[in-house]
């Protein structure tokens, strides 16, 4: 679906991907589970950005955990939530630190 030389996604084209509602994707913007690059009011998904949303939706639906639980662990950056991660999953989650970061 994605061209290895595409760097960004629109939203609508991710939220398709994940088999989700757009809004769900402005809802987890809201609690900081995902910091998409923006051009305006359009936001744009990397590939990392999606491996991670593919890893969060992975923890709710074949894990069971909540939402709020997987904030409160992305906040204490507890090393929990990557205990099982595959070395890619871990690397889009000190991305997506990184990017936290740098908006503060």
């Amino acid at each position: 679906m994605f061209k290895r030389e595409d760097k960004s996604y629109p939203i609508e084209l991710v939220a398709d991907f994940l088999g989700v509602n757009s809004r769900t994707l402005y809802y987890y913007e809201k609690f900081s589970l995902v910091v998409p690059f923006r051009r305006g009011r359009k936001r744009y998904y990397s590939k990392q950005d999606i491996r991670w949303l593919e890893y969060i939706r992975e923890l709710m639906y074949d894990q069971g955990m909540n939402l709020r639980s997987i904030i409160v662990l992305i906040r204490r950056r507890d090393d929990v939530i990557l205990g099982k991660c595959p070395d890619e999953v871990v690397n889009c989650f000190k991305n997506y630190l990184m990017k936290l970061k740098s908006q503060t």
